[in-house]
């Protein structure tokens, strides 16, 4: 039986919702085959499991703070399939043109309510390997605060997770990153809720220093009204956060700052997501490197960076172990398997899992190439002309859709220069699906003992 972790229903959750009310599409869809596009949809149960952190598990950590979340569709604009009863909300987001200068934060909390001292930049942007960030020369805008902007919505796709729903499913537009109450729901009822990222100082980030707000979202670690820290539930992917540039970091927090500030009260986390310690971060030196030879390098070290260290195409394309220190497998780095088929129960039915992302010709994107993971991220069609399955954020309603073209150019290249895996994950989703046949999945085999996931917070 498929263990069904806490964490990996934070993903289930915020896409389901997703995928209702967006037109992104997936990373899977059934014309993949011959590509290594593969998707899977398991017809057993599921055991929800919750690890403790303290005895090596990683999938349950505290949420009462987070600024990022997992790789999933951009819902800025809503599909044209599924009807939205609720009328157009006013977008809260700074508008490029009124975007302002970064600002200075008055420290109204003190830095030194942060004791754990062991927290350090593992990768100072001098020593980093990929080599190539400088956030004064960037994509996304020339200003701190546009470029904090872009990595928010289109390289991380923090709204995904930290906007709350209206009665539709659709985004609420109008709190624009201030909180879901109910991000993660157990089938017992447990809840998880995403933080309100917004500046309002009671509900939000108002009172928090900058470098208490990095720290959480790259280290995973709040800060405590005792001095002390408490540790973040790794459905937040703090553990890819811990390697990004600090200019980076910089410009998250001073696009945070700039947003309107949303009082938006969040019930606290249930018991069963309380955890000792943070997952463990990812160790640069295992995540793939292009070869010296590689012939597109510089493109491909600055993929690696937007898809390890400041996205998430490692996250979602890595399998999550049930237990232990690693929220994601280092062993299995880009090689697929991660399912999302119990975000889908009961709703659209269909069997997204993860693609095989390494250069292997017969189970991966070896016969590939470079233009067409681009079209996949841009346009949301795969190298048939066929769409994407969800969660995948592709495509013009999807974060992606809003990457620069060189960014998008830069990941495919990194992509195309992994090295070769064999990870033989069967196609079974395709995108739109197709009807249900006997009530059961899209492609009419049945869908018994998953679990159910609340899928939208109340509007």
């Amino acid at each position: 039986m498929q263990k069904l972790t806490s964490r990996s229903l934070g993903l289930y959750s915020v896409a389901i919702a997703l995928a209702l009310t967006t037109g992104a599409c997936s990373d899977n869809s059934a014309s993949n085959r011959d590509a290594g596009g593969k998707a899977d949809g398991p017809t057993g149960g599921v055991d929800v499991v919750a690890h403790d952190a303290a005895g090596g598990g990683a999938d349950l950590a505290v949420p009462d703070v987070s600024v990022a979340g997992p790789d999933v569709a951009q819902p800025d604009v809503a599909g044209p399939d599924v009807a939205q009863p609720d009328a157009a909300v006013a977008d809260l987001r700074t508008p490029d043109a009124a975007l302002p200068d970064a600002p200075t934060v008055t420290d109204l909390a003190k830095d030194s309510s942060v004791k754990d001292t062991s927290i350090v930049d593992s990768a100072p942007d001098a020593q980093r390997i990929d080599g190539a960030i400088d956030s004064t020369v960037v994509d996304g805008g020339n200003s701190l605060v546009a470029r904090g902007r872009y990595l928010v919505d289109n390289v991380i796709a923090c709204s995904d997770c930290h906007t709350p729903k209206l009665p539709s499913g659709a985004p609420d537009m109008t709190r624009y990153l201030a909180g879901n109450p109910i991000f993660v729901q157990l089938p017992d009822g447990s809840a998880l809720p995403s933080k309100n990222l917004t500046p309002d100082p009671t509900t939000g980030l108002g009172l928090f220093t900058d470098d208490q707000i990095k720290h959480m979202f790259m280290d995973g670690l709040v800060p405590g009204v005792d001095g002390g820290t408490t540790a973040l539930n790794s459905t937040m992917p703090y553990y890819v956060f811990h390697n990004m540039a600090s200019g980076d970091a910089d410009a998250i927090v001073a696009y945070l700052r700039s947003v309107p500030a949303v009082t938006n009260s969040l019930p606290p986390r249930s018991p069963a997501f309380e955890v000792a310690t943070p997952a463990s971060y990812l160790d640069p030196s295992t995540i793939p490197t292009p070869a010296t030879t590689y012939p597109q390098r510089d493109s491909a070290l600055r993929g690696r960076y937007l898809a390890t260290e400041s996205g998430l195409c490692i996250e979602c394309h890595t399998q999550h172990p049930a237990s232990g220190p690693n929220a994601i497998d280092p062993a299995k780095y880009f090689q697929g398997g991660e399912d999302f088929s119990q975000l889908f129960v009961g709703t659209l039915n269909i069997h997204p899992v993860s693609a095989n992302l390494t250069s292997d010709p017969t189970t991966g994107l070896g016969n590939w190439t470079a233009d067409q993971i681009v079209t996949v991220l841009l346009q949301g069609k795969d190298d048939q002309g066929a769409g994407i399955c969800p969660p995948m954020p592709v495509g013009p309603n999807g974060a992606y859709g809003g990457l620069s073209a060189q960014d998008a150019l830069d990941i495919a290249n990194y992509i195309k220069s992994l090295p070769p895996a064999v990870n033989d994950v069967p196609d079974m989703c395709s995108w739109p699906p197709q009807p249900a046949l006997d009530g059961g999945a899209a492609d009419g085999q049945p869908l018994d003992g998953l679990a159910s996931v609340d899928s939208s917070s109340p509007g």
